[in-house]
């Protein structure tokens, strides 16, 4: 790794990234059993939020957009909590590593990268509602984060090829996420 990419690594930590990992994108492989599961609809965001499916695009198209990155950096970040008790801080923790993904963009781009691709963990949910129930242009298209799986990313099977833990755990929640770039 180059110093550049230590620096990125370094600044991750200081922010509070629980863990930050540097990866070849290669190994994010949309699947269609993944996007399956947004079909069904658990959630309420199939099609009423602009960075969830079908509006992030088709799988084909999200391969292509992810094959123009040769850089990766995994993003982990976890909270202690009650976890069938924290409807609120599970909101407050997205909200936050959203932001820190945000913020540790807005560092890259002082250092000279300029084309790179934030994803966030879980639906995006800067604007409740997701203007696209209302039918109304995205507020934040510069802000507004896609997830793994919205794109189609088995995260439990990614994080298996790290050796990570990809447990649901009651007494925290820990959300995954990247930054795509190239310098």
């Amino acid at each position: 790794m180059d110093k550049l990419g230590i620096k990125i690594l370094e600044r991750a930590g200081q922010m509070g990234f629980t863990e930050s990992l540097a990866f070849d994108p290669g190994l994010l492989v949309p699947k269609q059993r993944t996007r399956d599961f947004c079909e069904e609809d658990k959630c309420g965001d199939y099609n009423n939020n602009y960075m969830c499916p079908p509006c992030v695009g088709s799988l084909e198209e999200i391969k292509g957009q992810l094959e123009e990155f040769h850089r990766g950096l995994l993003l982990r970040y976890s909270r202690s909590m009650e976890v069938k008790k924290g409807n609120k801080e599970i909101t407050d923790s997205k909200a936050a590593f959203h932001n820190k993904i945000l913020q540790l963009e807005e560092f890259m781009r002082g250092e000279g990268i300029e084309h790179m691709w934030g994803i966030s963990g879980g639906s995006c949910g800067l604007c409740e509602p997701c203007q696209a129930r209302l039918s109304e242009p995205c507020l934040y298209p510069d802000k507004a984060k896609a997830s793994l799986e919205a794109l189609g990313i088995d995260v439990l099977d990614l994080l298996d090829e790290f050796g990570l833990d990809n447990k649901f755990h009651p007494d925290k929640i820990t959300w995954t996420g990247c930054i795509l770039f190239d310098y």
